[in-house]
């Protein structure tokens, strides 16, 4: 038998299915890495009741947010450890910001997997500078919204979305990092 079964309240998994069973590592990286799997964006109609949810049952610590008159709308940004990520759960209003993040560990591999996205003609929904990191999304094929970004380091309170273009070099996304933190250290957030 393949697939799916229930015994005694628990899901059985049938590892026989072709389909679900784990892809054996390759030798060696093809390119640029992803570090893992960092935060989940998640909807709610009322991200701040959500937020205090998550603060009551599991501890996490709210780490920014906005009010619906912010351009991402209504939002909460929760985290276990805020020393660690900016990040672990957003909480957005709108359904179309739902989605999964996976980090990248240098600017070269953000920008390598971004062509390596575009290359395979997925179009690439939006990307920005949120200041705590750099970031693009596109969507699988299934239609969920795929993060990838490469952590800049500077602590900024979030939401915070300035447009990017990766097809831009380096040294100029540095700098445009560099400037983002000039302008929140002048504001002092």
């Amino acid at each position: 038998m393949t697939g799916n079964h229930v015994k005694t309240g628990v899901i059985v998994v049938d590892r026989s299915d072709p389909a679900i069973v784990p892809a054996k590592k390759t030798s060696g990286p093809s390119g640029p890495q992803i570090v893992g799997l960092r935060h989940v964006g998640m909807v709610a109609e009322n991200p701040a009741a959500l937020a205090r949810f998550y603060q009551d049952t599991l501890g996490l610590q709210v780490v920014g947010g906005s009010g619906e008159e912010n351009p991402f709308g209504a939002s909460a940004f929760l985290t276990s450890d805020p020393a660690e990520d900016s990040h672990q759960i957003a909480i957005f209003t709108d359904p179309a910001l739902r989605h999964v993040a996976f980090k990248v560990a240098t600017l070269a591999d953000l920008r390598a997997t971004y062509h390596r996205i575009v290359d395979m003609g997925l179009p690439i929904k939006m990307a920005f500078n949120h200041g705590v990191s750099l970031a693009f999304y596109f969507e699988d094929l299934e239609g969920n919204l795929v993060e990838v970004y490469w952590a800049t380091g500077i602590a900024l309170g979030q939401p915070y979305g300035d447009p990017l273009d990766l097809t831009l070099p380096e040294e100029a996304l540095r700098q445009d990092v560099e400037r983002v933190a000039r302008e929140a250290n002048a504001r002092g957030t």
